[in-house]
């Protein structure tokens, strides 16, 4: 039997600001109101990531080696998208375009070529945003062309409204037969280089070469994942100490979002889930608006995002603390698995036989117990498995929560040193499932 640590605090308690000030009405006295400094939770470390360009040019270069000779690539990043009004939506680059520049601020293309034909090393041209003063004055400073090629060591640097003619430039002369470009990321980009190309080349997604770079991660990448990894961490222990019956999934979130701010963390990698209750069967609900009860499962999946770099974390907790026996049931058999198949996991073992290791044994499992009915063989044979483990066993993690995974040649998938994987084996049991049986109806549980 599980139990999760108690705290008696309040969780509201943890999240009002120290000294905070309330404003009496007439006749009232003012007074200060929050806990003590002591009762929140410690930073874990200041916030710092550092640009290498060492790691960024030797990207380039590996990407260059890839394409042919007479190809060329334009990579840009994310548009900028209107949320309501005159405010937009929270800017995050394009994940590809991230990856092979490192530069983090929006109207950026980036154009990368061989130096020569003799010589195989990549060369980068930037086109950036440059701001007038009253732009500074209004949105702050960014880097520029001078920034970039001083700082971020591109080759040359234009303004962002230069890409056009320069791009119709570089292709005019029929030396590039391809282009190598994301240019579904930025429309605006994408209407700038077909105005511009009289003839248009060859136009080839980037994004599955780069996708292949990005399965095996530098200790730079590594160590921010790390990072999200150690703020999530915090997030789940102060979670685990807090959660009670009668509060609301979106205190839950409320108390994620802090720990990510008290970090330096700007966001979660992905939709913080908190599903109590019923709620737990939604393998994406992040509508977080449910009170949880005394007896309830939650199921939390949340992700700190540290320097662009995802953490993915689940677990399956008990609202009051403790799991009942059908619950326990479900979640012994769910940890089995994800300890079985972390200590499996290692370079050259094939991710898809240890997806059917992993099923076949929750399977066996939820058989051997009575918990479902049925013959294996039907089960598998009719795809019936998929309503009781609907998801796959792991995937990567990077600048995106499921990062690339492209399968080898032969179809299979291969595990290899330095990629780096969440793994969350899970059961879902529904209500109303005639072939589950009725004492562990919604009774689920992924980590």
């Amino acid at each position: 039997m599980y139990t999760t640590p108690r705290n008696i605090s309040v969780l509201i308690t943890r999240l009002i600001v120290p000294g905070l000030l309330i404003l009496p009405f007439i006749g009232c006295e003012e007074k200060a109101t929050g806990p003590d400094e002591s009762e929140f939770p410690e930073k874990l470390a200041p916030y710092e990531t550092f640009y290498d360009a060492t790691t960024f040019k030797n990207k380039r270069d590996d990407l260059i080696d890839q394409i042919p000779d007479d190809a060329i690539v334009v990579v840009t990043t994310n548009d900028i998208y209107l949320r309501n009004g005159d405010v937009d939506y929270d800017f995050r680059p394009a994940s590809t375009f991230f990856y092979l520049t490192g530069f983090e601020e929006p109207n950026a293309v980036a154009v990368i070529r061989k130096k020569g034909l003799a010589i195989d090393e990549s060369e980068l041209v930037m086109f950036v945003e440059e701001r007038d003063a009253r732009y500074i004055q209004w949105l702050g400073p960014v880097y520029g062309p001078e920034g970039v090629v001083g700082y971020f060591g591109a080759d040359s640097a234009y303004e962002y409204g230069q890409f056009g003619s320069l791009i119709g430039s570089y292709l005019a002369g029929g030396a590039y037969q391809s282009v190598y470009a994301n240019l579904e990321a930025n429309q605006d980009v994408a209407d700038a280089f077909y105005s511009a190309v009289a003839d248009t080349p060859e136009v080839v997604s980037v994004d599955p070469i780069v996708d292949e770079l990005r399965v095996i991660k530098s200790a730079i990448e590594i160590s921010s994942i790390q990072k999200a990894v150690d703020v999530s961490v915090q997030a789940f222990t102060e979670a685990m100490e807090a959660i009670e019956p009668g509060m609301y999934e979106y205190e839950v979130e409320a108390l994620f979002d802090y720990i990510l701010r008290l970090n330096g963390c700007s966001r979660p990698a992905f939709p913080t889930m908190v599903a109590s209750g019923a709620n737990i069967n939604t393998l994406h609900y992040d509508a977080n608006q449910g009170q949880m009860s005394d007896g309830d499962l939650v199921l939390i999946d949340f992700g700190a995002e540290y320097g662009y770099y995802a953490a993915d974390i689940t677990r399956t907790l008990p609202v009051n603390g403790t799991y009942s026996p059908e619950q326990a049931t479900i979640y012994e058999i769910v940890l089995e698995v994800h300890q079985t198949a972390l200590d499996m996991a290692a370079p050259g073992v094939s991710y898809y036989g240890l997806y059917v290791f992993g099923r076949d044994m929750m399977l066996d499992r939820l058989l051997e117990k009575g918990i479902i009915s049925g013959n294996k063989a039907d089960i598998l044979a009719s795809g019936t498995f998929r309503q009781y483990i609907p998801a796959g066993l792991a995937h990567p993690v990077g600048l995106d929560p499921h990062d690339p995974f492209p399968p080898e040649e032969s179809g299979d998938k291969i595990l290899k040193e330095n990629m780096v994987l969440a793994f969350e084996p899970h059961i879902y049991l529904y209500a109303g499932d005639p072939t589950v049986d009725e004492d562990y109806w919604n009774v689920s549980a992924r980590i």
